[in-house]
């Protein structure tokens, strides 16, 4: 079966409020309107496919929905169908904390209103779990029921990525050079993931074909992608300006302004969401109701390998926990 078989989400689009011209792009599975909504929102550098890959059993979206639930997923703008001329224009790092925040709010916006103002259940992951506690701590603390953390990056020193990030002239600041986007290709997500991996492992962790399935699925939604040499997606690199902050233990929220249940969910090899960060957050929380998981053997990809079922189960047992 190939992946385009298995690509059967809802495709939604909303004017964004702050942007002209702008179209957000939602995708749904099991978006009826008697069920209680949630949204997944991504992180730096796949957007909204991370959450619905093309592959049987691999589509956390259609987990939750077949868990009872209206499952979205918002692609922050620059990012998979959210195409933007902003963004095809600008020389600056392009869609910052701030300007997901915004997109973040449409989304729930919209997805409230078709769900007859009911409160909404939200998932960020990796830097997707900033701008959503950003979200949560900030303008959305009245509109979000209960917030998941997947992959969770709060503000820990982490010097394997400030020197992917730094000026090479000068270590101590960001790099000046960077643009408004980057170029994302399979070679380089399998580099980095791979990394992560113990050797001679990457079988047992990661199944080859959901791979493809997400890689060659994110690169069809760039129209510019297959022209590239290797193909490449476009990234923006506004995540970058956050993530440098945060990776320099600069917080760009207060956890203690976040009340709603809470619960946070790594993989234990995970090098960029660590362990000591997410503790940090944990015990930080301004909430009573939190949990904290960790899944063995998985990277910061966990919800894409081979225990991806079970970091569906747990958020799904979260979401419908009493209280």
């Amino acid at each position: 079966m190939s992946w385009r078989q298995c690509d059967t989400a809802i495709s939604h689009f909303i004017s964004s409020s702050d942007e002209a011209g702008l179209q957000l792009h939602i995708r749904s599975h099991g978006d009826t309107e008697d069920h209680a909504p949630v949204l997944f929102v991504h992180g730096a550098t796949y957007a909204s496919r991370l959450y619905d890959i093309p592959h049987p059993g691999m589509s956390w979206l259609k987990a939750c929905a077949d868990a009872g639930f209206a499952a979205y997923a918002v692609d922050i703008r620059g990012y998979g169908l959210s195409r933007s001329t902003v963004r095809d224009t600008t020389s600056q790092p392009y869609a910052r904390a701030d300007a997901a925040i915004r997109d973040i709010d449409d989304a729930v916006s919209w997805i409230s209103t078709r769900h007859g103002n009911a409160p909404v259940r939200l998932i960020g992951g990796s830097w997707g779990s900033i701008t959503t506690a950003c979200y949560v701590s900030g303008p959305g603390a009245e509109k979000i029921d209960r917030l998941i953390l997947y992959a969770p990056i709060f503000a820990a020193r982490n010097q394997g990525w400030l020197s992917l990030l730094a000026d090479p002239v000068a270590p101590d600041r960001l790099n000046p050079a960077m643009g408004a986007t980057r170029l994302v290709d399979e070679a380089g997500t399998r580099y980095r993931w791979d990394a992560e991996i113990p050797s001679g492992k990457v079988e047992a962790w990661r199944d080859e074909e959901v791979f493809q399935a997400l890689v060659q699925s994110s690169l069809d939604d760039d129209p510019i992608a297959r022209a590239q040499t290797p193909p490449a997606f476009r990234a923006p690199n506004g995540t970058l300006v956050d993530l440098w902050e945060v990776f320099n233990a600069r917080p760009l929220y207060d956890p203690a302004r976040i009340t709603c249940p809470v619960m946070l969910i790594r993989g234990g090899d995970d090098p960029t969401s660590t362990r000591a960060d997410a503790l940090s957050l944990f015990d930080r929380l301004g909430t009573a109701r939190r949990r904290y998981v960790e899944i063995a053997n998985g990277t910061h990809f966990v919800s894409a390998e081979r225990f991806g079922p079970n970091v569906f189960a747990v958020c799904n047992d979260f979401m419908t926990a009493p209280g």
